[in-house]
């Protein structure tokens, strides 16, 4: 007990007077630990420090069991790496003959390993319809996986711009899910001769 005691009393004691490295020579801050660490709580300052100007941030995440997988993500160690959302813009111009039609676009995004949601469009063009009937365009855009890769699907399925009107551009904004953190359900839903249904139970609780 009284080893234990002079332990803490000298970490205590270094931490006043100077910064504790552990598995460093360099710490950066009072205490320093390079490398696992298992610890029974955690003690925030308040109010809470904020980063200078010249410090970084670590964002770290826990998977849902079983994985239970522990990620620390920093941008500035590796630039490219992934995090655990992200957000990417594609700006697509179209077949020239056809001028608002997508019929596939690859992201090369893993489907494996990331999910793909399209939060939000927009398209250069104004588009018309020859029919005879008033109608509607409904922009028909889908974001589904094939050949292990996350594609693209942007049309105005019977309309198109006038061929007066430059070519379109769609631009799609995509967030970007790693799956080790996001779950996908798919549950198809049939309402019969009704207008009203619910779900058997509920799919995420």
């Amino acid at each position: 007990m009284t080893k234990v005691i002079s332990a803490v009393l000298f970490v205590s004691a270094a931490l006043l007077n100077a910064q504790v490295g552990i598995n460093t020579k360099t710490p950066e801050k009072e205490l320093s630990v390079n490398g696992s660490m298992k610890t029974s709580g955690m003690v925030f300052k308040n109010p809470m420090e904020k980063l200078g100007s010249d410090e970084n941030y670590t964002f770290v995440i826990k998977s849902p069991a079983p994985e239970n997988k522990i990620t620390a993500y920093n941008d500035t160690f590796v630039p490219n790496s992934p995090a655990p959302i992200n957000l990417i813009q594609f700006k697509i111009t179209c077949d020239p003959s056809d001028k608002d039609w997508v019929n596939q676009f690859d992201t090369k995004i893993n489907s494996n390993k990331f999910l793909v949601v399209i939060s939000s469009f927009g398209f250069t063009q104004p588009v018309r319809t020859y029919s005879a009937d008033w109608l509607t365009p409904v922009p028909q855009i889908f974001a589904y996986s094939s050949g292990d890769t996350w594609k693209l699907k942007a049309d105005y399925q019977g309309f198109a711009p006038d061929s007066s009107l430059p070519t379109g551009v769609w631009t799609l904004n995509l967030l970007v899910f790693d799956r080790a953190y996001a779950k996908e359900v798919n549950k198809t839903q049939d309402l019969g001769a009704s207008t009203t249904g619910s779900a058997a139970a509920p799919l995420i609780q």
